[in-house]
């Protein structure tokens, strides 16, 4: 984790806060192995660094490169350093630390070094002799970078937390942010919850001179790369299966004991399933963490563990789907304001078992449906924007009347130009919101859900789609910040190999016949893994696993009065909605019918009870 203050004009940085207070900030728990802080002129850095990887152990920080004098705060986990020591040192298996690879990076390339790093990473290098900041976050934006940049001052933290604590400096919440939050649509690549905060989005560098403002450029994007094929090869399968293991096993370099999310999917379940076969001793060691709350999930899970040999499970059978307000008051204490989405708060029992077990790294699953492991519906599409007809017809399920019968559909539906079912359908949330009507209309909120059918209306292909939908160019960073700050605050490192930017690329390569077949959707990994895992598991047709038999049980309910709410809450809320919403939520306790209706309603009375907590 780190932090930065740098007065642009002069003064001491420290007037805005002092290096004990960034630190307090950025690591509230005061789970770092080590704290350090650097000041000179008009600059403040601090960082406080989590061992977990044999060489982060004799890392300073900060670092300081002996040849040209910059200094570099970061969060980093690199995981292409043999190819790095190769090309800067040449010295394989060189003891040097991350840090010390990504100064060597910059010296060589200048501002074009990062995108020759793989891994996770956030780092600011700071250059006193010029005055200029250079930083960078990775592609996929594992890692959270917050920034603001005016002609006074320019602040960066791992850590949205830390600008409410600056002295002098304006964090008024967003009133966008309040809204959006409110209709579940918060999660963003550049904006953050505070008006005056920004984010330096995934796959992005920012370099701050002396003077003037900037604005962040890309270094990297995914593109469709994939080749038109009618055939299905085993060297695409081949590809991607090296692709996919060298994503696992990268993420397996721990000088401490590792540990797994096991949801009894495909995703986790495919990386135990390799984990096992390259972790020494067979995995004996590896620990394994499942939330079991849906009807019929405890078998999937005990089938990967008893299949992979997993000896050390922990199994939740009834997590706190709604959390207390001290587990929101870390959150907020961790991340500055309210997690964006659920699991952040979800899997706080998994964190606090690794901490009581001396575990740091948890690998997870999240990020397969998002590209590598998507059901590829899209395939249909693409086949008959193409009008490949043929290929239509052998994709879809069923015998060969029936295939005819359902590609002939597919045409007649209007798919060839480019229309979509369902592209005027609004959330259910904001039918039934609390915003007040011209906030709706203010912020342009109702065009979410247009937005998002975009994606599908616009691509031409299956790898354009997975590109563009917000699932993965948009919300996919609200669940990583998240689960990255509050696993920091345990000690814990997330490490997601599914999102590994070297296994998506090699996906958007590959054809996009590859991908689905029939009614098997994730046809690519389902053929990679095959033998890894049960069959049962590799070959399930659907991910439904029942109802959540407690989740109505376990609602808590407390009504709130619109007069004693913030005024920057009262300001978005509409009195007479949620009045409203509270009496129909108050009748549901006792009404099940009503209950399975009040979905939304639920939503928006937590929602705005996280802010009413937080403000």
């Amino acid at each position: 984790m780190f932090a930065g203050v740098i007065a642009r004009r002069g003064g001491d940085p420290r007037d805005r806060a002092t290096a004990a207070q960034l630190l307090a900030a950025i690591d509230p728990f005061e789970q770092a192995d080590r704290r350090g802080e650097w000041q000179s002129g008009g600059a403040l850095l601090v960082q406080a660094s989590i061992w977990n990887t044999p060489e982060s152990q004799s890392a300073p920080a900060p670092a300081i490169c002996e040849e040209t004098g910059r200094v570099l705060v970061g969060w980093i986990r690199l995981d292409n350093r043999r190819e790095l020591l190769a090309l800067l040192s040449g010295q394989n298996g060189s003891p040097m630390d991350d840090a010390a690879l990504v100064l060597a990076a910059h010296r060589a390339w200048g501002d074009a070094c990062a995108e020759r790093l793989e891994g996770d990473f956030a780092f600011a290098i700071h250059d006193p002799a010029s005055g200029k900041m250079f930083c960078a976050r990775d592609a996929l934006g594992a890692k959270p970078f917050f920034y603001h940049l005016s002609h006074d001052l320019f602040v960066f933290a791992s850590s949205a937390a830390v600008f409410p604590i600056l002295r002098g400096f304006n964090a008024a919440p967003s009133r966008e942010w309040l809204a959006r939050f409110l209709i579940g649509e918060s999660a963003d690549p550049v904006k953050s919850a505070f008006a005056n905060v920004l984010k330096l989005p995934p796959a992005h560098i920012l370099s701050v001179t002396r003077e003037g403002l900037a604005e962040p450029h890309r270094h990297f994007a995914f593109a469709d790369t994939a080749p038109r094929a009618d055939r299905r090869e085993e060297a695409h399968v081949s590809a991607y299966r090296d692709a996919f293991h060298r994503a696992v096993e990268v993420r397996l370099r721990s000088a401490f004991p590792l540990a797994v999310e096991n949801s009894g999917g495909i995703d986790s379940a495919t990386i135990i399933g390799h984990a096992v076969r390259v972790l020494p001793g067979g995995g004996r060691d590896f620990a394994a963490f499942s939330l079991c709350h849906m009807e019929r999930e405890a078998a999937p899970i005990l089938d990967v563990a008893m299949h992979c040999g997993i000896r050390n499970n922990y199994v939740l059978t009834r997590p706190d789907y709604y959390p207390s307000l001290d587990a929101q008051a870390r959150a907020i204490a961790v991340m500055g304001y309210p997690a964006e989405h659920g699991h952040a708060l979800l899997h706080t029992p998994f964190l606090e078992r690794c901490a009581q077990a001396g575990i740091r790294t948890m690998l997870s699953g999240f990020g397969g449906d998002e590209v590598v492991t998507a059901q590829a519906e899209f395939l249909a599409r693409e086949l008959l924007l193409d009008r490949r007809f043929g290929a239509l017809v052998n994709m879809m399920p069923g015998p060969l009347p029936m295939r005819l019968a359902r590609a002939a559909k597919r045409i007649r539906t209007g798919a060839l130009d480019g229309s979509v079912a369902g592209s005027n359908i609004v959330s259910p949330r904001l039918v039934r919101t609390l915003l007040k009507r011209e906030v709706v209309e203010d912020l342009g909120l109702a065009g979410f859900q247009g937005r998002k059918a975009r994606a599908f209306r616009e691509a031409r292909t299956l790898g354009e789609h997975l590109i563009a939908k917000p699932a993965f160019s948009q919300a996919l960073t609200g669940r990583l910040e998240g689960c990255t700050l509050m696993a920091a605050s345990y000690g814990v490192e997330y490490r997601w190999p599914m999102l590994d930017r070297q296994l998506i690329e090699r996906y958007l390569a590959t054809p996009s016949i590859e991908k689905r077949y029939r009614q098997w959707g994730r046809y690519l990994h389902r053929r990679a893994c095959d033998g890894t895992v049960p069959d049962a598991i590799l070959w399930k047709e659907t991910k439904d696993l029942g109802a959540i038999p407690h989740l109505a049980r376990d609602w808590k309910f407390e009504p709130l009065d619109h007069a004693d709410l913030p005024d920057s809450i009262r300001d978005v809320v509409d009195r007479d909605a949620l009045v409203r919403q509270e009496r129909k939520l108050a009748a549901a306790a006792s009404d099940p019918e009503l209950w399975n209706a009040s979905r939304a309603e639920r939503n928006n009375l937590r929602a705005l009870a996280t802010l009413n907590a937080w403000l």
